[in-house]
């Protein structure tokens, strides 16, 4: 069972080619001491602003996680649900004019969406490690995590869940991810523990989600 919310620590406010990076060593990783708790204040926004889970909005969780990673950013939340409706139709259709498709992106998808229409940096992270991604979100960056949806076991999915499924991790306590997690309209500050979101991590593999590589996006800006 995940903790209550109640208990999670206060939001703080913001302040070419992907370069793929290596998982830093525990020396690099103790640089600089973190905090035991942070969190970062990220507008939240479910894929399915109005509600209405038809194939669409069910195939919308990246481009809502990287909707609100530029919202973040930029220093602006939503202005409603018809707004955040708007917002995400403009990046679906960025997707098919550039991509051909908006269904289903991998992480090296979503970071080109982050890159080239969004103007933010992205970084593929390969086999993360909790201590790596706490340290990027103490950076002031946020991690967009592709995951096998199933394996979260999220209770607030439609049963039984996403095969494949995109989330934003904005925070962390001592023994949990915050993260805002689309899929459901209570994903704000949503924890998972540590081992469920590292689990989970899969990128999409062409469907074989479970088999796809553990990465995730390190975004800023």
């Amino acid at each position: 069972m995940e903790s209550s919310k109640q208990d999670l620590p206060s939001p703080e406010p913001s302040s070419g080619k992907t370069e793929i990076l290596k998982e830093a060593s525990p020396a690099e990783e103790a640089e600089e001491a973190l905090p035991e708790e942070h969190n970062l204040d990220v507008p939240f926004i479910s894929q399915a602003p109005h509600a209405n889970w038809d194939f669409t909005h069910e195939e919308a969780c990246e481009e809502a996680a990287i909707l609100m990673a530029n919202r973040y950013f930029k220093g602006i939340g939503f202005g409603g649900a018809d707004e955040a409706e708007r917002a995400l139709q403009e990046i679906i259709v960025w997707e098919k004019d550039n991509l051909g498709f908006f269904e289903s992106t991998t992480a090296e998808e979503t970071a080109r969406v982050a890159r080239e229409m969004l103007g933010l940096k992205a970084e593929m992270i390969e086999n993360p490690s909790v201590d790596q991604i706490k340290r990027y979100i103490f950076e002031n960056k946020l991690v967009i995590v592709p995951a096998a949806g199933r394996d979260l076991g999220n209770p607030f999915f439609k049963q039984p869940g996403p095969l494949y499924h995109m989330l934003v991790i904005r925070g962390y306590t001592k023994t949990q991810f915050i993260t805002n997690d689309p899929g459901t309209r209570r994903g704000e500050n949503y924890p998972y523990d540590f081992e469920t979101v590292l689990s989970a991590n899969h990128d999409w593999n062409g469907g074989d989600v479970s088999g796809g590589e553990k990465v995730v996006v390190a975004v800023g800006r």
